[in-house]
């Protein structure tokens, strides 16, 4: 999910939100840290070593992969991520990220002149990462090709950014889905 709109002056980091300069970048282990019981995490669903399981932190890769959308659709550089190396159905195909620490992590900068809020929310049933920010964006996912990589499948994601001053960069993303 992701929201766009104007930022007069947002708090620096309040509850989870978190302010992103221009220029910035935002990791998401650095800012959450190891997920442990003591810091309210509890067990759920993981994949260890091809093979699911659970752990401690279990499920972050709900957060992951909204976050990794809302960064993909708000146009901005996603410097660090992996995919789950299974897909599971609930998430856009080859369109998804997983988190563990210390790595794989979730890194974005904000390679803009403008800040971006970082505001997620959650119910007991959904969660929503929105990027609030000036619109001057156009992004769109203009394909997506697979084929065979060993014995997995090999899914490139391409985007397409168009800023307001006319300049298109387009890029793509890889995931590497073991056989289900």
């Amino acid at each position: 999910h992701v929201e766009r709109g104007c930022v007069a002056q947002p708090p620096a980091v309040r509850e989870g939100v978190q302010y992103l300069p221009p220029g910035e970048t935002f990791s998401v282990n650095e800012f959450v840290g190891e997920r442990t019981v003591e810091k309210g995490f509890v067990g759920a669903g993981v994949i260890e070593q091809g093979r699911f399981t659970e752990d401690v932190g279990g499920g972050i890769s709900q957060f992951a992969t909204t976050f990794f959308n809302a960064a993909f659709l708000g146009g901005r550089d996603i410097d660090e991520y992996q995919s789950h190396s299974i897909y599971i159905s609930r998430y856009p195909y080859g369109r998804e990220a997983t988190l563990s620490y210390p790595k794989p992590d979730l890194v974005i900068t904000n390679a803009t002149e403008y800040p971006v809020l970082i505001w997620p929310t959650y119910t007991d049933t959904s969660i929503t990462v929105s990027l609030y920010s000036t619109r001057h964006i156009q992004v769109e996912q203009t394909g997506q090709e697979e084929g065979p990589a060993r014995q997995c499948t090999q899914v490139e994601t391409f985007r397409r950014r168009t800023y307001s001053d006319g300049a298109v960069v387009d890029d793509s993303f890889l995931a590497l889905y073991r056989p289900g």
